[in-house]
């Protein structure tokens, strides 16, 4: 099947090599929040990631992390970009199946969970510095690091991986 004709924007930026600008709300895969006006990612979530999960397995599948793993170790601005991956994180752990939760978990590779974990810690000065971010003002004295964390522990207590 062709890219171009693919509906589902997922499998469309997986298959075209563009998870950077999906995650990013770049062009094609931008999705309005209404009230901060930047890129939505629940909102990309509920139209992109959710119903390519109800066509599959329900878990993301090992390319989607590879691709994932790539553009975090490449990004020229990592905070943004963790804050965006993390965004789209906490719908795909919620989930009143808990056996799709665990699956969803286990299927989480090491090495994202690393990378995740390996970025907030070398990054944690700029992270509280940085002011930016979608809802970012109810912690603004903690910048991302604030908001990024407690996110993560959302995740946490949702049954989904530690990235902490």
């Amino acid at each position: 099947m062709d890219a171009n004709t693919i509906k589902n924007k997922l499998e469309k930026a997986l298959i075209k090599d563009e998870i950077l600008p999906f995650i990013l709300g770049e062009d094609e895969y931008f999705i309005a929040d209404r009230e901060y006006g930047g890129h939505w990612p629940l909102g990309s979530y509920k139209q992109n990631i959710k119903p390519f999960l109800e066509e599959t397995s329900g878990v993301l599948p090992d390319v989607f992390w590879e691709k994932l793993k790539f553009v975090i170790k490449n990004s020229v601005d990592g905070n943004i970009l963790l804050d965006l991956i993390v965004a789209y994180l906490i719908p795909y752990y919620y989930s009143d199946d808990n056996e799709l939760i665990r699956n969803r978990k286990t299927g989480t590779p090491d090495y994202i969970i690393s990378l995740i974990r390996n970025y907030l810690m070398n990054n944690k000065e700029s992270l509280l510095k940085d002011k930016r971010g979608s809802g970012v003002e109810w912690n603004s004295k903690e910048g991302l690091w604030g908001s990024i964390r407690s996110n993560l522990k959302l995740i946490l207590d949702r049954g989904g991986p530690n990235f902490l």
